[in-house]
């Protein structure tokens, strides 16, 4: 199973992710389009790029009164099915990432969906602040930054004195 990797510390707000985003599902570069959105603070110059996490108990699918917000059992992923989605955005007021969208030119419901296991959003990512890895290598990356973490509170590394 592969997953949508962010790198907070790499990414420049180019925001070229939303624009390869749009055109791959929208056919125009429209950022407000986009299934990724990258939030910027200013004051701290910190981006953070922000997708659905494709989570495990995925509560937009959990009160969608149509059923029309299934998990894929063999990858993990989330995914609306147009069709069945009547576009009353219960799942954007469950998703506890404010990630869900709504597609106001169809009226459903819409998230990322990996772009069916080729993001568009990683390939034209040059700082490469997002990746599409195995969950087991996004687990070795999230221990191995947890450590360096714990070793610079244990060295005294990086601290302000």
């Amino acid at each position: 199973m592969k997953q949508l990797v962010i790198h907070p510390e790499r990414c420049t707000a180019c925001r070229m992710c939303e624009l390869a985003c749009s055109m791959e599902h929208e056919g125009v570069f429209d950022p407000s389009r986009s299934r990724i959105q990258v939030e910027i603070f200013l004051d701290e110059a910190f981006y953070l790029p922000m997708a659905c996490y494709h989570c495990d108990d995925y509560p937009c699918g959990q009160v969608c009164p149509t059923e029309a917000i299934v998990k894929d059992r063999e990858t993990g992923w989330i995914t609306v099915i147009d069709e069945k989605c009547i576009g009353c955005k219960m799942c954007m007021q469950a998703c506890p990432f404010g990630v869900m969208g709504y597609a106001t030119t169809v009226g459903v419901a819409q998230n990322c969906d990996l772009c069916e296991g080729d993001p568009e959003c990683v390939k034209f990512c040059a700082p490469q602040a997002l990746e599409f890895l195995n969950i087991e290598a996004t687990k070795v990356h999230k221990r191995g930054l947890f450590a360096e973490k714990v070793r610079q509170a244990m060295t005294g590394e990086g601290v302000a004195s």
